[in-house]
Protein backbone atom coordinates (compact mmCIF):
# COMPACT_ATOMS: atom_id res chain seq x y z
CA UNK A 1 0.00 0.00 0.00
CA UNK A 2 1.26 3.33 -1.23
CA UNK A 3 1.83 6.18 1.40
CA UNK A 4 -1.08 7.72 -0.43
CA UNK A 5 -3.64 5.19 -0.20
CA UNK A 6 -2.59 4.33 2.92
CA UNK A 7 -3.63 8.35 3.92
CA UNK A 8 -6.69 7.99 2.10
CA UNK A 9 -8.30 4.44 4.12
CA UNK A 10 -6.91 6.40 6.95
CA UNK A 11 -9.57 8.94 6.01
CA UNK A 12 -11.99 6.56 5.25
CA UNK A 13 -11.52 4.63 8.84
CA UNK A 14 -11.53 7.81 10.58
CA UNK A 15 -14.71 8.99 8.68
CA UNK A 16 -16.60 5.53 9.33
CA UNK A 17 -15.81 5.92 13.52
CA UNK A 18 -17.18 9.75 13.55
CA UNK A 19 -20.54 8.38 11.64
CA UNK A 20 -20.94 5.44 13.78
CA UNK A 21 -20.70 7.69 17.17
CA UNK A 22 -22.56 10.78 15.50
CA UNK A 23 -25.67 8.91 13.26
CA UNK A 24 -25.18 5.42 14.22
CA UNK A 25 -24.37 3.76 10.88
CA UNK A 26 -21.96 4.57 8.16
CA UNK A 27 -23.14 6.82 6.06
CA UNK A 28 -22.80 6.30 2.21
CA UNK A 29 -19.98 8.17 0.03
CA UNK A 30 -20.65 8.23 -3.81
CA UNK A 31 -17.43 7.81 -5.54
CA UNK A 32 -14.35 7.48 -2.63
CA UNK A 33 -14.01 3.79 -3.70
CA UNK A 34 -13.44 5.00 -7.39
CA UNK A 35 -11.05 7.67 -6.71
CA UNK A 36 -7.36 7.74 -9.48
CA UNK A 37 -4.47 8.24 -6.79
CA UNK A 38 -2.66 10.27 -8.91
CA UNK A 39 0.61 11.41 -7.18
CA UNK A 40 2.42 11.05 -3.68
CA UNK A 41 1.55 13.45 -1.08
CA UNK A 42 4.52 15.67 -0.32
CA UNK A 43 5.28 15.75 3.61
CA UNK A 44 8.12 17.98 3.30
CA UNK A 45 8.02 20.54 5.79
CA UNK A 46 8.22 24.23 4.94
CA UNK A 47 11.15 26.14 5.48
CA UNK A 48 10.95 26.67 9.78
CA UNK A 49 13.36 29.51 9.64
CA UNK A 50 10.90 31.83 7.67
CA UNK A 51 8.66 32.31 10.25
CA UNK A 52 8.49 35.82 9.50
CA UNK A 53 7.92 35.50 5.59
CA UNK A 54 4.55 37.30 4.56
CA UNK A 55 5.07 40.10 6.87
CA UNK A 56 4.50 38.26 10.71
CA UNK A 57 6.51 40.06 13.35
CA UNK A 58 6.54 38.79 16.77
CA UNK A 59 6.22 41.51 18.58
CA UNK A 60 3.90 44.54 20.55
CA UNK A 61 0.62 45.07 18.40
CA UNK A 62 1.46 47.80 15.33
CA UNK A 63 -0.94 50.49 14.73
CA UNK A 64 -0.38 50.46 11.23
CA UNK A 65 -1.76 52.89 8.83
CA UNK A 66 -4.87 52.38 7.07
CA UNK A 67 -7.64 52.92 4.79
CA UNK A 68 -10.75 54.49 6.38
CA UNK A 69 -13.82 52.39 7.13
CA UNK A 70 -16.67 52.13 5.09
CA UNK A 71 -18.43 49.07 5.52
CA UNK A 72 -21.67 48.03 3.52
CA UNK A 73 -22.50 44.66 4.52
CA UNK A 74 -22.49 43.43 1.06
CA UNK A 75 -22.96 39.86 1.52
CA UNK A 76 -23.44 37.31 4.19
CA UNK A 77 -21.87 34.62 2.25
CA UNK A 78 -18.84 34.76 0.02
CA UNK A 79 -19.59 37.12 -2.72
CA UNK A 80 -19.94 35.07 -6.26
CA UNK A 81 -18.94 38.34 -8.30
CA UNK A 82 -15.73 40.94 -8.14
CA UNK A 83 -12.69 39.25 -6.79
CA UNK A 84 -13.79 37.81 -4.26
CA UNK A 85 -16.34 35.39 -6.65
CA UNK A 86 -12.45 34.74 -8.81
CA UNK A 87 -11.17 33.44 -5.67
CA UNK A 88 -14.08 31.52 -5.09
CA UNK A 89 -14.34 29.67 -8.44
CA UNK A 90 -10.47 29.42 -8.36
CA UNK A 91 -10.53 27.23 -5.67
CA UNK A 92 -13.35 25.33 -6.75
CA UNK A 93 -11.42 24.29 -9.49
CA UNK A 94 -8.24 23.57 -7.71
CA UNK A 95 -6.86 20.57 -8.36
CA UNK A 96 -2.58 21.21 -6.58
CA UNK A 97 -2.98 18.74 -3.72
CA UNK A 98 -4.56 15.85 -3.43
CA UNK A 99 -7.59 16.87 -1.04
CA UNK A 100 -9.74 17.24 -4.59
CA UNK A 101 -9.72 13.67 -4.96
CA UNK A 102 -12.02 13.47 -1.88
CA UNK A 103 -13.96 16.88 -1.03
CA UNK A 104 -17.53 16.91 -1.58
CA UNK A 105 -17.36 21.08 -1.15
CA UNK A 106 -15.11 23.94 -1.89
CA UNK A 107 -15.42 26.34 1.01
CA UNK A 108 -14.03 29.74 0.30
CA UNK A 109 -15.37 31.82 3.12
CA UNK A 110 -18.51 33.54 4.48
CA UNK A 111 -19.22 37.06 5.52
CA UNK A 112 -18.70 40.80 4.38
CA UNK A 113 -16.75 41.96 1.81
CA UNK A 114 -15.23 44.66 3.89
CA UNK A 115 -14.47 43.23 7.57
CA UNK A 116 -12.96 44.67 10.23
CA UNK A 117 -11.69 41.14 11.19
CA UNK A 118 -11.16 38.42 9.35
CA UNK A 119 -10.95 34.79 10.71
CA UNK A 120 -8.87 32.15 9.67
CA UNK A 121 -9.91 28.53 11.02
CA UNK A 122 -9.10 24.63 10.56
CA UNK A 123 -10.48 22.84 7.59
CA UNK A 124 -14.65 22.86 7.02
CA UNK A 125 -16.14 19.99 8.71
CA UNK A 126 -18.09 17.10 6.59
CA UNK A 127 -20.66 18.18 4.99
CA UNK A 128 -19.98 22.23 4.86
CA UNK A 129 -21.11 23.80 1.23
CA UNK A 130 -19.76 26.49 -0.51
CA UNK A 131 -21.98 29.27 1.07
CA UNK A 132 -21.58 27.53 4.49
CA UNK A 133 -18.94 28.66 7.19
CA UNK A 134 -16.03 26.07 7.99
CA UNK A 135 -16.64 25.75 11.60
CA UNK A 136 -19.78 23.49 13.00
CA UNK A 137 -22.45 24.81 14.54
CA UNK A 138 -22.06 24.51 18.07
CA UNK A 139 -18.48 26.08 17.53
CA UNK A 140 -19.91 29.08 15.31
CA UNK A 141 -22.30 29.63 18.41
CA UNK A 142 -19.63 30.04 20.66
CA UNK A 143 -17.46 32.16 18.84
CA UNK A 144 -20.27 34.29 17.56
CA UNK A 145 -20.63 35.10 21.92
CA UNK A 146 -16.90 36.19 21.61
CA UNK A 147 -17.69 38.73 19.09
CA UNK A 148 -20.89 39.81 20.17
CA UNK A 149 -18.67 40.41 23.45
CA UNK A 150 -16.61 42.86 21.35
CA UNK A 151 -19.41 44.73 19.90
CA UNK A 152 -18.68 42.80 16.45
CA UNK A 153 -21.79 41.48 14.14
CA UNK A 154 -20.96 38.36 12.83
CA UNK A 155 -21.09 38.39 9.05
CA UNK A 156 -21.39 41.91 9.11
CA UNK A 157 -17.99 42.70 10.69
CA UNK A 158 -16.57 39.25 10.19
CA UNK A 159 -14.93 37.49 7.25
CA UNK A 160 -14.36 33.77 8.26
CA UNK A 161 -12.29 31.77 6.07
CA UNK A 162 -10.82 28.15 6.94
CA UNK A 163 -6.71 27.64 6.22
CA UNK A 164 -7.55 24.77 3.42
CA UNK A 165 -10.42 25.26 1.68
CA UNK A 166 -11.41 21.47 1.31
CA UNK A 167 -12.50 18.74 3.96
CA UNK A 168 -9.69 16.63 5.20
CA UNK A 169 -10.15 13.04 5.91
CA UNK A 170 -11.32 12.73 9.31
CA UNK A 171 -10.44 16.08 10.35
CA UNK A 172 -6.71 15.51 10.49
CA UNK A 173 -4.72 18.43 10.29
CA UNK A 174 -3.97 19.69 6.90
CA UNK A 175 -0.07 18.75 5.59
CA UNK A 176 2.29 21.07 4.78
CA UNK A 177 1.73 20.80 0.86
CA UNK A 178 -2.24 21.57 1.29
CA UNK A 179 -1.38 24.34 3.70
CA UNK A 180 1.11 25.57 1.03
CA UNK A 181 -1.02 25.43 -1.94
CA UNK A 182 -4.13 27.05 -0.05
CA UNK A 183 -2.12 29.89 1.58
CA UNK A 184 -2.22 31.76 -2.12
CA UNK A 185 -5.76 31.52 -1.69
CA UNK A 186 -5.75 33.33 1.71
CA UNK A 187 -3.11 35.84 0.23
CA UNK A 188 -5.35 36.60 -2.73
CA UNK A 189 -8.24 37.10 0.09
CA UNK A 190 -7.07 39.46 2.22
CA UNK A 191 -5.62 41.48 -0.48
CA UNK A 192 -9.52 41.87 -1.30
CA UNK A 193 -10.52 42.24 2.08
CA UNK A 194 -7.81 44.50 3.71
CA UNK A 195 -9.75 43.68 7.13
CA UNK A 196 -8.45 45.83 10.49
CA UNK A 197 -7.60 42.71 12.15
CA UNK A 198 -6.68 38.88 12.01
CA UNK A 199 -7.72 36.06 14.39
CA UNK A 200 -6.02 32.54 13.81
CA UNK A 201 -7.99 29.99 15.57
CA UNK A 202 -6.34 26.95 16.05
CA UNK A 203 -2.79 25.26 14.94
CA UNK A 204 -3.84 24.42 10.92
CA UNK A 205 -4.31 28.02 10.99
CA UNK A 206 -0.99 29.45 12.78
CA UNK A 207 0.79 27.33 10.44
CA UNK A 208 -0.84 28.95 7.63
CA UNK A 209 0.39 32.14 8.13
CA UNK A 210 3.83 31.40 9.85
CA UNK A 211 4.39 28.14 7.93
CA UNK A 212 5.33 26.03 10.28
CA UNK A 213 3.50 24.06 12.58
CA UNK A 214 5.65 24.43 15.30
CA UNK A 215 5.03 27.95 16.30
CA UNK A 216 1.36 26.60 17.71
CA UNK A 217 0.99 26.68 20.83
CA UNK A 218 4.23 29.01 21.14
CA UNK A 219 2.07 31.90 19.86
CA UNK A 220 -1.37 31.59 21.33
CA UNK A 221 -2.11 34.71 23.24
CA UNK A 222 0.97 36.82 21.76
CA UNK A 223 0.50 40.24 20.15
CA UNK A 224 2.18 39.97 16.74
CA UNK A 225 1.40 41.69 12.87
CA UNK A 226 0.90 39.88 10.10
CA UNK A 227 1.18 41.66 6.82
CA UNK A 228 0.92 45.15 8.53
CA UNK A 229 -2.52 44.46 10.49
CA UNK A 230 -3.03 43.73 14.28
CA UNK A 231 -3.21 39.63 14.75
CA UNK A 232 -3.89 37.09 17.17
CA UNK A 233 -3.49 33.20 17.19
CA UNK A 234 -6.01 31.37 19.49
CA UNK A 235 -6.93 28.02 20.69
CA UNK A 236 -10.17 26.82 18.71
CA UNK A 237 -14.09 27.39 20.34
CA UNK A 238 -13.85 23.37 20.65
CA UNK A 239 -10.45 23.32 22.39
CA UNK A 240 -12.00 26.39 24.81
CA UNK A 241 -14.95 24.36 25.35
CA UNK A 242 -12.98 21.15 26.31
CA UNK A 243 -11.26 23.28 28.73
CA UNK A 244 -13.11 26.63 30.01
CA UNK A 245 -11.53 26.58 33.39
CA UNK A 246 -8.33 26.69 31.93
CA UNK A 247 -8.73 28.41 28.47
CA UNK A 248 -11.94 31.16 28.82
CA UNK A 249 -9.86 33.47 30.49
CA UNK A 250 -6.64 33.91 28.74
CA UNK A 251 -8.84 33.53 25.45
CA UNK A 252 -11.09 36.70 26.43
CA UNK A 253 -7.53 38.97 27.84
CA UNK A 254 -6.04 38.08 24.62
CA UNK A 255 -9.24 39.21 22.05
CA UNK A 256 -9.77 42.41 24.54
CA UNK A 257 -5.97 43.28 23.70
CA UNK A 258 -6.64 42.92 20.39
CA UNK A 259 -9.67 44.58 19.79
CA UNK A 260 -7.76 47.76 21.29
CA UNK A 261 -5.19 47.53 18.94
CA UNK A 262 -7.62 47.81 16.13
CA UNK A 263 -9.82 50.41 18.15
CA UNK A 264 -6.87 52.27 18.02
CA UNK A 265 -6.64 52.54 14.29
CA UNK A 266 -8.02 56.06 12.96
CA UNK A 267 -11.79 55.82 11.79
CA UNK A 268 -12.33 52.47 13.31
CA UNK A 269 -14.50 53.23 16.56
CA UNK A 270 -15.89 50.17 17.60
Amino acid sequence: MSRLEAHIEYGRILDAAIDWLRDGYRRERIGEDELALRSEISTSPRNSQNISRNGAERNDFQIPKHRELSRDDKSSTSRHGGELGRIAGDIARCEKCNLYLIRENTVPGVGTGNPLLVIVTPAPVFGAKETDGPLPLYESDYLDKWLKALNLRPGQDTFITPAVKCRTPGRRPPDAKELGECFQYLKRQFAELKPRALLALGAAACAALTGDISDFPSLVGKPWTWEGIPSLVLWTPAEVLENPVRLRKPVWDSIQKLRDAWNALPGTGV
